[in-house]
C-alpha cells in the first residue's frame, strides 16, 4: 500500500543533484519538520523535529534544484515510506518522501513563478488556439484557419517547439491580484 503525506518544514541542507543510470535527474535534500511547539518557563520551544529525506525526480527535480535553497520553508507532498538500513555495523531507520509536488510556504515569504517553456509548448500543441481573451475559444468564436488544416498545425507546433528550445523562458509572475489575465497569445496561465 502506498501512503501519501504532506509535510511543511525547513530545508536542512543544500539540495544535491544525482543522476540515475538512465540519465534522469534526482534532487535530494533533508527536511526538518517541527510538528509541535510548547511553552516552557515562559518561552516557546520546539517539542519534536521529524526528519525526512526528500527526493524529487526528473523535471520536478530540475525545478527544485533551480528554486530551492537551504533554510527555506517548503511544502512537500508525495509518497511516504520508512526504510531500514545497515552499514558498517550501524543500523537505523530513514523516513523518505518521493515528492510529487514541492513549493515554498508563502506564510514566511514571497516567491516568483517562471513557467517552464517546454510545458507551455506541450500544452499549446495539445489544446486549441486561444481566443483574443487569452483563453480557449468559446462555442460562438471562429477557429483560426489553421484548424482546418491539421498538417499545417503540426508544422506550426514543431516550429514552436524548436523556437522554445532556443529561446529563454518568459516569466509569468503571480502578484497580489492573482493571475495576470492579459492575452498570452499561446496558452492559458496554468
Amino acid at each position: 500500500m502506498t501512503e501519501y503525506i504532506t509535510v511543511v518544514g525547513n530545508i536542512a541542507d543544500v539540495p544535491v543533484r544525482r543522476e540515475l543510470p538512465g540519465g534522469d535527474t534526482v534532487a535530494r535534500f533533508r527536511l526538518a519538520a517541527t510538528t509541535q511547539r510548547r511553552q516552557e518557563d515562559g518561552a516557546w520551544v520546539d517539542a519534536h523535529t521529524s526528519w525526512y529525506a526528500v527526493s524529487a525526480y526528473r523535471r520536478l527535480g530540475e525545478h527544485a534544484l533551480a528554486s530551492l535553497e537551504k533554510g527555506q520553508r517548503v511544502i512537500v507532498n508525495g509518497r511516504f515510506r520508512v526504510r531500514q538500513w545497515e552499514s558498517n555495523g550501524k543500523h537505523g531507520t530513514d523516513a523518505e518522501i518521493d515528492a510529487d509536488a514541492l513549493g515554498h510556504d508563502l506564510l514566511f515569504g514571497t516567491t516568483s513563478f517562471y513557467r517552464d517553456e517546454r510545458n507551455r509548448v506541450a500544452a499549446r500543441a495539445e489544446t486549441e488556439q486561444p481566443s483574443e481573451s487569452g483563453w480557449a475559444p468559446s462555442a460562438g468564436e471562429q477557429q483560426p484557419d489553421s484548424a482546418a488544416h491539421p498538417e499545417q498545425q503540426s508544422e506550426e507546433s514543431e516550429q514552436a517547439a524548436e523556437q522554445a528550445e532556443t529561446s529563454t523562458p518568459t516569466p509569468h509572475l503571480v502578484g497580489v491580484g492573482g493571475w495576470d489575465r492579459r492575452p498570452l497569445g499561446d496558452s492559458t496561465p496554468f
